[in-house]
């Protein structure tokens, strides 16, 4: 008795079901036909990604490198930038090429380029900042080695936008720059 209870029940729940299933489907000649047309004219044909102003200044090449990585991109290796790295003062120029292997791409602020890079699994024992103010052709390296940091300017400092400034801070305290208390370096990229 209580197995024909059950089975009555579910047909029941069964019928049901159909029921409502066949009221929400609506027969196929009923769908409306929602096609949209693409109209092409000729404004839509001459849109295009704006072209990059190389700026005519000496490293005005830079802003083509924005987005980019500098290492992947060889930049380092294009003469114009190599040749003035070179000159800072005590600045080890091969010791950047053997450890700028890990990086975040370039940025342009204010007309002021950032890239940063350091060792592979070991940021803080060898990272560098560079800021390069395209308007009056001047580096600044900020070199992170341990608890340390050293600074190479070709002209002078460079006043850098906030954001980099703000950047620059978190870094040098992440490093534990200027700390007695604990010279353990945590410097990251980020």
């Amino acid at each position: 008795m209580i197995s024909q209870i059950k089975a009555l029940l579910l047909t029941l729940l069964l019928i049901m079901g159909l029921v409502s299933c066949s009221e929400i489907k609506k027969p196929s000649n009923e769908i409306e036909d929602q096609t949209i047309e693409v109209v092409e004219t000729e404004e839509t044909q001459k849109v295009e990604a704006p072209k990059k102003v190389i700026p005519a200044v000496p490293m005005g090449f830079l802003v083509t490198y924005e987005g980019k990585y500098a290492a992947q991109e060889k930049l380092f290796e294009r003469q114009e930038l190599a040749d003035r790295l070179k000159k800072l003062e005590r600045f080890n120029y091969p010791a950047l090429l053997q450890s700028y292997n890990t990086e975040t791409p370039v940025v342009i602020v204010d007309d002021i380029v950032h890239m940063s890079g350091c060792r592979t699994h070991d940021c803080p024992s060898s990272a560098y900042d560079f800021f390069i103010d395209l308007e009056n052709d001047n580096i600044n390296v900020y070199h992170f080695r341990g608890n340390m940091l050293r600074i190479y300017h070709e002209k002078g400092w460079i006043d850098l936008p906030a954001a980099f400034a703000d950047e620059m801070e978190i870094k040098k305290a992440n490093a534990k720059i200027g700390s007695t208390d604990d010279i353990e370096s945590e410097y990251t990229l980020e």
